[in-house]
């Protein structure tokens, strides 16, 4: 049988190229997952009821720490804004008191050298959306 020289046989199987191909690409997937890093401190705190969630998560570094309050309401996830300054996590143990009516949640904090607090999230305060 003589083949085109465009239409050559190769030496490898499918079956191979496809695994070669699949390797390549989960590594690149997995190169990418563990570049970024794990927070510090991460906590779900859900209402009562179940219908809202509060994300809590700081991730610290040599210029202080980034803190983050995530609110979800059905799918809609939005933005609270935190007014803590600290260089260290805070959020080393976390209980929440949901209001009655879940429009806002006290959050009180340990963090890990001792340190207590309180913090007020107000559901209607988490407006932002980037």
């Amino acid at each position: 049988m003589t083949l085109a020289p465009d239409n050559q046989e190769s030496g490898v199987p499918l079956w191979a190229f496809v695994a070669g191909a699949t390797a390549l690409v989960a590594a690149a997937f997995a190169s990418v997952w563990f570049m970024f890093p794990a927070p510090d401190t991460r906590h779900d705190l859900v209402s009562p009821s179940g219908t809202a969630r509060i994300e809590l998560g700081e991730l610290c570094g040599g210029s202080g720490c980034d803190r983050v309050a995530i609110l979800d309401v059905q799918g809609v996830r939005t933005g609270c804004p935190l007014a803590l300054e600290s260089r260290k996590p805070l959020f080393a143990d976390v209980k929440a008191a949901w209001s009655e009516d879940e429009s806002d949640v006290v959050v009180d904090y340990v963090a890990a050298d001792g340190q207590t607090g309180s913090l007020t999230i107000a559901r209607g305060d988490c407006t932002i959306t980037e």
